[in-house]
């Protein structure tokens, strides 16, 4: 009798339970609180995301991340640059690239315009596009630099892993029922830093990919350096045409400083007189 009274007490229970799925029931065998030290241990944890890492390194050995740049400079006439910078922008823009800088310069009267651009370019659009960039004048410097970022992705993208199922897991214990409202808070507390440090992850996981999803072209427009166009004699020329400027900027300073001198001269003046005219007095009372 004791023993039937038990079974019928226990599925009594049950019935009033209502079905369970079975990671909350999991999650009901131990209180509350628990699990929150649980999941901040496995958050912490450097082997996990170490674990992580290797398993994703061996996953794509294959695989490397190069950060790729390219610099280009490009010489044309005085009065090409300015047309040799507008026909590289319309072929970055039908190579489809993102372009991150384009400045012209033509402020100087007595210099020609200089130009840059800077883009990122795809990959299987590069040779074309640098092909078109050769026609457009005499190249000059060309270099081409690569950083293997791979670790870095790597370590970013576990991190990433690891971050998301810790959020994952915090949300489920949100759901937990009979929970305390101090351990609710506590989980809240933590997801809400969870999600703040992924988003962080994920921008950081964005700049890798277009830096490694994509080649980053440096191009400067100059103009054409030549005997003819610099001359010389230039060095003369330009002191010739800046002695009037040294000359009026002399007779400024000294107008600067007669006039900044003047109200002493005249106090000095006055005084020296007052003087003078003491002195004269006492050698005729002398006298």
């Amino acid at each position: 009798m004791l023993t039937l009274s038990l079974v019928v007490s226990t599925l009594a229970a049950c019935g009033r339970g209502g079905p369970m799925s079975a990671e909350t029931a999991v999650l009901a065998q131990a209180p509350a609180a628990a699990p929150v030290a649980e999941f901040a241990k496995r958050r912490a944890a450097p082997e996990q995301v170490q674990a992580e890492r290797a398993a994703a390194d061996g996953a794509s050995e294959a695989r490397r991340y190069v950060a790729v740049r390219h610099t280009l400079q490009i010489f044309t006439s005085a009065e090409g640059v300015e047309a040799a910078w507008r026909e590289a922008t319309e072929a970055c823009a039908a190579a489809g690239c993102e372009v991150l800088n384009a400045e012209l310069e033509r402020n100087d009267e007595r210099r020609p315009a200089t130009a840059t651009l800077e883009a990122r370019v795809p990959p299987q659009q590069l040779d074309a596009f640098l092909k078109r960039l050769g026609g457009l004048g005499r190249t000059g410097l060309n270099a081409r630099t690569a950083e293997d970022k791979t670790d870095t992705v790597l370590d970013t993208e576990a991190r990433l892993k690891n971050q998301t199922a810790f959020r994952d897991h915090l949300r489920v214990l949100m759901s937990t029922p009979g929970a305390k409202l101090k351990d609710l808070i506590e989980v809240e507390r933590e997801l809400v830093q969870v999600q703040s440090e992924l988003d962080s992850l994920a921008a950081q996981r964005k700049v890798l990919a277009n830096e490694t999803d994509k080649v980053q072209v440096s191009i400067s427009f100059r103009a054409q350096p030549s005997v003819l166009e610099a001359g010389m004699w230039e060095p003369v020329t330009d002191a010739l045409r800046s002695a009037g400027h040294v000359v009026a900027t002399s007779i400024g300073v000294l107008i600067t400083a007669v006039v900044g001198l003047l109200p002493w001269v005249v106090a000095l003046g006055f005084a020296g007189w007052g003087v003078r005219a003491l002195w004269r007095r006492r050698a005729r009372r002398r006298g």
